[in-house]
């Protein structure tokens, strides 16, 4: 694939769960070194001691707070990527998910092919959104703070429209007649442009602005 080896670091108190998701990693090429953490204190010593480029966390965990920990990720100077894997399909919590920064939100009955296609992805692309937190963000986009519309031309409410389709940046690349790169670029621009910090956003704002 060409893509370097990802250090993932895998979050959940359940031991089986963490087995389980560890064995799979390990047989695919894209990943170099799987670390685990159980609780909030093993997740800062692991984070302290390894180099990390993906975290797979379980959101809720006893006695910790995901939100809690995902900020205390988000506030080092380069962090890695977040994929959260949850049991929990509510509309409030992947809100929040998106808000506090994750990458890409994976729910544990869709089982491990997704979270491998996410991890991929958000390597190549920084972030992994399934058609159905497209629609949560789409039916919930008036609840992002509010940003003030912005005149966008084609090019840029074409992307916008590729984006939303929750297709890869590889995809989105043949569907727009551009390099992966120049695709990435465009999009990198359109978040600047918009002043958003994300493609969960952008989504929000442009639902909420009758771009969608």
């Amino acid at each position: 694939m060409g893509m370097k080896r990802v250090n993932v670091l895998l979050v959940d108190d359940e031991v089986l769960i963490r087995q389980g998701i560890r064995s799979l990693l390990e047989k695919e090429d894209f990943v170099g070194n799987i670390i685990e953490a159980g609780n909030a204190k093993e997740f800062q010593d692991q984070m302290s001691s390894n180099p990390v480029d993906i975290i797979l966390m379980d959101v809720r965990m006893p006695g910790i707070k995901g939100p809690d920990l995902l900020g205390s990720v988000m506030s080092r100077p380069l962090p890695p990527k977040v994929i959260t894997v949850t049991g929990m399909e509510g509309v409030e919590l992947v809100i929040n998910l998106l808000k506090s920064g994750v990458s890409g939100i994976v729910f544990k009955l869709d089982g491990y092919g997704e979270i491998s296609k996410a991890i991929q992805e958000v390597m190549r692309s920084g972030h992994y959104f399934q058609d159905k937190i497209i629609r949560i963000i789409e039916v919930n986009a008036h609840r992002w703070d509010h940003v003030p519309p912005v005149s966008l031309s084609f090019q840029e409410n074409e992307l916008i429209q590729v984006i939303s389709s929750g297709l890869t940046t590889k995809e989105m690349a043949v569907q727009l007649k551009m390099t992966e790169a120049t695709t990435e670029t465009y999009r990198t621009r359109l978040l600047k442009k918009l002043g958003v910090p994300n493609t969960a956003a952008l989504l929000a704002y442009a639902y909420r602005n009758g771009i969608l």
